[in-house]
């Protein structure tokens, strides 16, 4: 993709210069409510008026997407507003449960265990 685009931007400076090249003679500008009268190159009119245009739609896609960029502000204001409530409620949620106590086992059965866990894992060996 970098190759391409690179191959598009060389194609277009090309054209830009074959254009600027052919196109030297002087022509006269001349807006009719002011009197000055300017003389250019051609090329330089034509220049002038293509980056006129991508400026002109710039400043168009601009406008036409503010609606969009509105709703994705104010979504994202939504958003942050229900995560500092799901962190609040989470909190709430962690301070109502009670701490688990650990349960012992009754002391017939705590025997019981004692003797099994002599029997499996034995004394190791002494020297």
């Amino acid at each position: 993709m970098k190759y391409l685009s690179r191959a598009f931007f060389l194609l277009f400076l090309l054209v830009g210069v074959l254009i600027a090249v052919s196109n030297t003679e002087a022509v006269q500008l001349a807006l009719w409510p002011l009197p000055h009268v300017v003389v250019l190159p051609l090329y330089l009119l034509v220049i002038a008026l293509l980056l006129l245009g991508v400026l002109a739609g710039l400043v168009l896609g601009w406008w036409a997407g503010r609606r969009h960029r509105r709703r994705a502000r104010e979504r994202q204001d939504e958003v942050a507003r229900l995560e500092r409530e799901v962190a609040s409620l989470r909190a709430d949620l962690a301070a109502a449960r009670p701490t688990p106590t650990p349960v012992q086992p009754a002391p017939r059965e705590q025997r019981a265990i004692e003797r099994q866990s002599a029997l499996v894992a034995p004394e190791p060996f002494k020297q």
